[in-house]
């Protein structure tokens, strides 16, 4: 008999249109833009997502240039598995979400090797749809509203600055990793705490963009934290988010 009221359940689910949360595992998705394009993402639910009388927070992560596509697996190799960890998620549990830009666009408007900006440091259409998908996500009444973040590597972290620039109202706190700035929308998210890191060795994204960016930063009052590996190259992401303090200091950022 319990079994029969568990599909009856899931039927009226499933005819109503709401979604069947699983917790603990990533899912891949797709969310579908008014237009008629597709935005593939994946998201992560903590065994604690709606509880009764709490909120949970939500973390964006934008990946790299290389990992562009449409698997929706690729996104996934870096950092995720860390932050999706069953040992991370009993401390720091949170709503893990996890676009895919397609591989012939770019989080942010600038040209990949040269990094300058591009068509006007208008958005790209990748970066748009993250906006849209994160306006829908923001009306879950189990997410902190408060306690919103992002972190990304390389394509993101410049996508990562990109994105605070347009929606600074959305995040408490960020974490970029060898991405770069652009200088002239810096005063947009002043007040958003950030922490960076950077390769000195970087041999792809020059370690002087996040050196430029943190003093510009502390020179306007708005304190960042920096932290520069002497012996790191491009690829210091995986020291980066298992810094001891990071997460720490991260989830205790509110708006």
């Amino acid at each position: 008999m319990r079994s029969a009221y568990a599909v009856l359940f899931i039927f009226i689910l499933l005819i109503s249109g709401c979604t069947v949360i699983k917790r603990g595992i990533m899912l891949p998705k797709k969310y579908k833009t008014d237009d008629g394009k597709a935005l593939l993402y994946n998201i992560y639910f903590p065994d604690s997502y709606g509880k009764k009388d709490s909120k949970t927070p939500l973390f964006l992560f934008l990946h790299g240039a290389g990992e562009r596509g449409d698997d929706n697996k690729s996104s996934l190799v870096h950092v995720v598995p860390y932050i999706t960890s069953s040992e991370i998620q009993s401390k720091y549990a949170a709503v893990v979400v996890v676009p895919q830009c397609p591989k012939e666009d770019y989080w942010a408007p600038v040209k990949r090797f040269e990094w300058v900006i591009i068509n006007n440091g208008q958005v790209t259409e990748a970066m748009k749809d993250v906006m849209l998908l994160l306006d829908k996500l923001l009306k879950d009444p189990n997410i902190d509203k408060s306690r919103v973040y992002v972190s990304g590597l390389s394509m993101g972290g410049f996508g990562t600055y990109d994105l605070l620039s347009r929606r600074p109202d959305i995040f408490a706190g960020g974490a970029v990793i060898c991405g770069g700035a652009d200088y002239g929308k810096m005063s947009h998210y002043r007040h958003i705490p950030l922490w960076v890191f950077h390769g000195a060795k970087d041999e792809v994204v020059p370690v002087q963009f996040s050196r430029d960016f943190v003093k510009m930063r502390n020179d306007s009052g708005a304190y960042t934290r920096y932290t520069e590996y002497p012996e790191g190259k491009h690829d210091v992401w995986n020291e980066a988010i298992r810094d001891l303090d990071l997460l720490p200091w991260l989830f205790t950022q509110r708006k």
